[in-house]
């Protein structure tokens, strides 16, 4: 294999391509013949975890952030990328919330520190990310790698990217002796450790258009794990009558030895775990049959979402030419069963599910820097398609409710565009603002927000009800831009899109500080002794802290009811706002509820059961806005004074706690 050395050579920028995974992440870069190699991390390995510990002075990415968790599960974080695009929303880690976006830069970071040991200077990358990712993910995604010193040259799905690689690394660079430039139409399957993603694609030459693409952002190997865990945490109880997932140390090795046994299980037909709470330990079996039955609802939602997207598609399975296996829960035998049962085909397994979607993402960005040039190989085109319907809010004429009046359907190709006429609603207005959202459901409350399109300075005296044409232009790297005119004076508006997510200011080194302070709790003198006996106090400065939350929380609800001052009425509208979204998200579940104890035959109700969980999750990510959002106003209210009738306990006891944090 050509040296790091050798593909930095004759002062071409290096090619490389991040894959940013739930579970686990990597970076592929282009060697000097322009074929994909993922970069060992500085331990040698190829995976780095994607988990952040926190630790004296300093923060830990990767495989020893994973070994440390064990001893201070407070101090660590996994599985962030799933709460990306999560608004206001922050993980809980030591002593702080933390955007999942700042604890992806860490992650990015990490990998930008060993690409640059082996490759020199590098800014610029591709990264990808799910297919089913929505706008406001995709953004947070480009937020977190700006904040790790990272120059997004695009961003790309995963489905795509693994697709790329097996047309271009396979096909085109001559590594699959079978492979020519015929046209071919692939179902890429990938199950990563936290997102679920199946793309339909054809590839002709170096053109990869995708028709279709579905999936779910919160399904993968991390829930099959989660199934084992309770299983194993069920069988402990029921013999000792304790749960070893009430200790979060014994929790979190339990995790462990979870997912080692979903591993075992792959190659054996059984093994066996070691339970260990409240100094008893109890071996117990587990066989690949009781694994299957216990996941057995989970696999089932992806085989129906990989069968609805062809079919809706409008293909059949015969019409199919290969099924391309991507990400590491694939290895589970029972994937290749049911898409063996499906599909009337051998799933591919000749990538790497691991390193494809690196090594596809690192190809393009060759292909972008111009490094297949100069060698006569073609550059790789894609075509893609939008993975939510964009539309607006409307407003249903006969029913005089708001609707979600969609403009681009999902699986639209892209980049796409279309015109809308809206009107003046009174004579002289100079603003019209059109809130722009993204989602299938014809509700609005159930879709999500990206902001508003507000068209300024329209000229001045226009009469009630004067159109103004509004073109939307949906990009091909799922970003967004709007125009807009007035037809009857051929002026031109000012068009914005002002969003309704906060992004995340500063730079990674005030976030890594602001992290460490947790750490200086400790006063400056202190013994060694005197810090390992603050290190055994750090569960209940924990706890102390949960506890000031609560209460903060508490207070808040209280004010919400309140007429506030200015000065919080902002903290206010926010709350306000997160308590409207939580009673719609519940209405919501109740009305899947109903349509899943409706349903006719097995197919309708295993896609309401799906609908189902996606509404329970959508209350749940509901219900932590909106509990941040009380606490948010309650400290807000507290900080200027402000006690509401009722709490005055509570903000008594704050006092105390916060005494002992002393």
């Amino acid at each position: 294999m050509p040296s790091p050395e050798a593909a930095r050579s004759g002062g071409t920028r290096p090619a490389v391509g991040i894959d940013l995974g739930t579970t686990y992440s990597l970076v592929a870069y282009l060697d000097a013949a322009g074929r994909p190699v993922c970069l060992p991390n500085s331990l040698g390995d190829v995976l780095t975890p994607s988990a952040v510990f926190v630790e004296d002075d300093r923060i830990i990415v990767g495989k020893e952030a994973l070994r440390l968790a064990i001893r201070a599960p407070g101090k660590y974080a996994d599985a962030f990328k799933r709460d990306m695009g999560r608004a206001a929303f922050r993980r809980p880690l030591y002593n702080r919330r933390v955007p999942p976006e700042v604890l992806s830069a860490l992650v990015l970071e990490q990998l930008k520190h060993d690409v640059q040991r082996h490759l020199g200077p590098a800014q610029q990358a591709v990264v990808t990310v799910p297919a089913y990712f929505d706008e406001l993910r995709r953004q947070v995604t480009q937020d977190a790698a700006r904040l790790a010193g990272w120059d997004v040259l695009d961003i790309i799905n995963e489905p795509v990217a693994a697709a790329v690689c097996y047309g271009l690394e396979r096909r085109c660079l001559g590594l699959d002796p079978t492979g020519s430039d015929d046209r071919e139409r692939i179902v890429v399957y990938d199950l990563g450790g936290g997102t679920f993603d199946v793309s339909l694609l054809e590839i002709d030459a170096a053109t990869f258009r995708t028709v279709a693409t579905d999936g779910d952002v919160q399904l993968g190997g991390r829930d099959f794990d989660e199934r084992l865990v309770n299983y194993l945490a069920e069988r402990f109880l029921d013999a000792h009558g304790l749960d070893p997932r009430t200790d979060p140390q014994d929790a979190f090795q339990l995790w462990q030895d979870a997912q080692d046994a979903k591993h075992g299980l792959t190659d054996y037909p059984s093994t066996s775990v070691i339970c260990f709470h409240s100094g008893i330990r109890m071996r117990v079996d587990v066989s690949r049959e009781v694994f299957e039955e216990i996941t057995q609802d989970l696999l089932e939602r992806t085989r129906e979402t990989t069968d609805m997207l062809v079919r809706q598609a409008g293909f059949t399975w015969q019409e199919v030419d290969r099924v391309l296996l991507s990400g590491g829960a694939v290895r589970m035998p029972m994937v290749g069963r049911m898409l063996r049962e499906l599909t009337g085909k051998e799933p591919d397994r000749s990538l790497s599910p691991d390193e494809s979607v690196a090594h596809g993402a690192a190809i393009y960005a060759g292909m972008l820097l111009g490094h297949f040039a100069a060698g006569g190989r073609r550059r790789c085109e894609l075509i893609n398609v939008n993975s939510h319907s964009l539309g607006v809010v409307g407003v249903d004429a006969q029913l005089h409710e708001h609707v979600n009046a969609v403009l681009i359907p999902r699986n639209t190709l892209i980049p796409t565009e279309i015109h809308r006429c809206f009107k003046t609603l009174e004579d002289g207005q100079r603003t019209v603002a059109v809130p722009v959202i993204e989602g299938e459901s014809e509700r609005p409350e159930f879709c999500v927000s990206l902001g508003k399109c507000v068209v300024r300075d329209l000229p001045p005296g226009l009469p009630r009800g004067t159109p103004i044409e509004v073109r939307y232009r949906y990009l091909a790297n799922g970003r967004l831009a709007v125009t807009a005119w007035v037809p009857s004076t051929g002026h031109s508006a000012g068009v914005e899109i002002r969003r309704d997510h906060p992004t995340v200011s500063g730079n990674i080194a005030a976030w890594k500080e602001e992290l460490l302070l947790g750490d200086r709790a400790v006063p400056p003198g202190t013994t060694g002794d005197d810090r390992a006996a603050s290190a055994v106090d750090l569960h209940d400065r924990a706890s102390v802290i949960k506890r000031i939350d609560e209460l903060y929380e508490r207070i808040g609800r209280l004010a919400c009811r309140l007429g506030l001052p200015p000065g919080l009425a902002a903290s206010q509208r926010i709350a306000l706002a997160a308590v409207e979204r939580l009673d719609a998200a519940g209405r919501l579940v109740s009305e899947a509820d109903k349509r899943r104890d409706g349903a006719v035959g097995r197919a309708e109700a295993v896609q309401l059961t799906v609908e189902l969980s996606r509404a329970r999750l959508a209350q749940r990510q509901a219900a932590d806005e909106a509990a941040f959002a009380f606490l948010v106003l309650g400290r807000d209210s507290v900080d200027s004074g402000l006690c509401p009738a009722g709490a005055e306990r509570d903000l008594e006891e704050i006092r105390q706690l916060r005494q002992q944090l002393q």
